[in-house]
């Protein structure tokens, strides 16, 4: 009966100690994960809005300061297809790689690893407004937008389509 208390004891310190961890680790919301998941990790960064949806939209959206932050959600199963930040009003933050504010919100928002993969990541092209390049891990969409600067996580598969569209989009009208 001792030995079977003790390891009551051991598997309950290693559960606590999994909690403390899962608890701890900091969830990040990202392309490709459930629409819930982001949801409650938004509620986690103090800097996010409060996510609402939105039917035209087809995702969720919010504002909070001169942030505004989304995430399409165009599958029906509730995925997240892509996220993107706005930051208006201010002249110093512009999303390019080499840009210390913009990357350091990167970090602040999702965490290093999105911050570094941007930062490093490789430009591939520029259509219209919109400059695209290639991570390691995401691909990214960046724009000069009517008083501030757009920010886009995408899958990396999705990078060459949306640069197709974005070409279409050129010659051709299209429904954004």
């Amino acid at each position: 009966m001792n030995k079977s208390h003790k390891n009551n004891q051991i598997l309950s310190a290693a559960a606590s100690a999994l909690a403390i961890v899962l608890a701890v680790t900091p969830a990040n919301a990202l392309p490709g994960q459930n629409i819930n998941t982001v949801i409650k990790w938004a509620k986690t960064k103090s800097q996010l809005p409060t996510l609402t949806y939105s039917s035209e939209a087809h995702g969720y959206g919010g504002t909070k300061g001169n942030l505004y932050f989304y995430a399409d959600v165009t599958s029906e199963n509730g995925t997240v297809t892509k996220e993107g930040i706005t930051v208006s009003g201010d002249s110093s933050l512009k999303f390019t790689t080499k840009n210390s504010p913009a990357v350091k919100l990167l970090k602040n928002i999702y965490n290093s690893n999105i911050a570094n993969d941007f930062q490093k990541s490789r430009y591939v092209t520029k259509v219209g407004r919109d400059q695209f390049y290639r991570g390691t891990s995401f691909a990214y969409i960046t724009a000069k937008v009517e008083g501030g600067s757009a920010f886009q996580i995408i899958p990396l598969k999705d990078l060459q389509g949306l640069i197709n569209n974005a070409k279409y989009c050129q010659t051709h009208e299209c429904d954004l």
